[in-house]
């Protein structure tokens, strides 16, 4: 009988001590599924608005099957509070702001709790694209294929807005971010870090339909354009200008040459030994141009295969955007050090 009571009472508190522990439990597992995020809309143009009460913020919440939002109002101050709404690891989260036909937003990581407070910085908006410049500009012909006489291209643009003035598209194409792309171009993808940009292909090249807030924004995009014979004469102009150019070509696709650009240089880029030409200081509006030479031209048994080719580049263009712009950027770091 001692032996069953003192059985009873060991299990009494083994189960008193599981209920602790289950609550305890259940609590922190209460804390951790749970978040609040806190934060305020402030202004980072100089004689900006003070009173940005009444801003709409949303909280994203992204899916593997789509989008899940939620908005709140700033109060007097421009804050903005999301409180104890359900947390899920799986799910992606940020906040974001529209201000003056421009969004501003960040990411958020609730993977360890509830963030410090975030800071929506804001800015007045323009539609003058003068207050957008390129940093730097790379040209990269990367591929030339015989069988379709075309050549693949990758550009990198650095836009630069150096001002404290959101630029924000207008409603005429002249008032839009307009590249140029060299004639009969097609395959055109794009790829940037600017918030929800999108491009239309307008004469003579695109325009991008976004808003470029003060920094540095990198604007990457491929395409195909033909050539006719084993030479090509390529003329680009940059709207934006660029404090730097680079046109760069892997030695065993073409020969190229620029006018006024000085000798070519030898780089070895991963794998690929490149051919890279510099420039400093292509004005507002300036030309470069470009002859590439020892272009492969279609064989009569590539004539008559034409157009049968099962892989195309629009499917390469991700990979081969994120391979080169690592290297671009990483050769672009080593010239800016080797010329300081």
């Amino acid at each position: 009988m001692v032996g069953n009571m003192r059985t009873l009472r060991a299990v009494g508190i083994l189960a008193l001590a599981a209920a602790l522990l289950g609550l305890a439990l259940g609590t922190a597992s209460g804390q951790q599924a749970s978040r609040t995020v806190r934060g305020v809309v402030a202004s980072g143009s100089a004689g900006g608005s003070s009173d940005l009460s009444g801003q709409t913020v949303t909280l994203h919440r992204v899916t593997m099957i789509g989008y899940d939002d939620v908005t709140t109002v700033t109060d007097s101050d421009g804050a903005f509070s999301f409180d104890d709404f359900p947390y899920d690891q799986s799910v992606r989260y940020g906040v974001s702001v529209r201000y003056q036909g421009a969004i501003y937003g960040t990411d958020l990581d609730l993977s360890g709790g509830s963030p410090e407070p975030v800071e929506l910085t804001v800015y007045e908006s323009t539609s003058d694209d003068g207050i957008v410049s390129a940093g730097s500009a790379s040209l990269l012909l990367a591929a030339a294929d015989a069988s379709d006489q075309t050549l693949a291209a990758l550009e990198i643009i650095r836009l630069v807005n150096r001002t404290d003035t959101t630029y924000v598209p207008g409603e005429g194409v002249m008032e839009l971010l307009r590249f140029g792309l060299p004639p009969g171009a097609t395959e055109l993808a794009l790829d940037t870090p600017l918030i929800g940009a999108d491009f239309v292909q307008v004469d003579r090249g695109f325009a991008l339909l976004a808003s470029v807030p003060p920094g540095e924004y990198d604007v990457m995009f491929s395409y195909r354009f033909p050539y006719e014979s084993d030479s090509f004469s390529l003329n680009k102009t940059y709207r934006y200008g660029a404090e730097s150019l680079r046109v760069l070509a892997p030695e065993e696709v073409v020969s190229i040459s620029a006018l006024g650009m000085g000798e070519p240089e030898a780089v070895r880029i991963g794998e690929r030994q490149y051919m890279v030409f510099e420039a400093q200081g292509i004005e507002r509006g300036g030309a470069v141009s470009v002859l590439i030479e020892d272009l492969p031209m279609p064989s009569a048994t590539e004539r008559i295969g034409a157009g049968l080719s099962s892989v195309r580049f629009e499917y390469a263009a991700p990979v081969t955007l994120a391979l080169l712009m690592v290297g671009l950027l990483a050769y672009g770091a080593i010239w800016r050090r080797a010329s300081a």
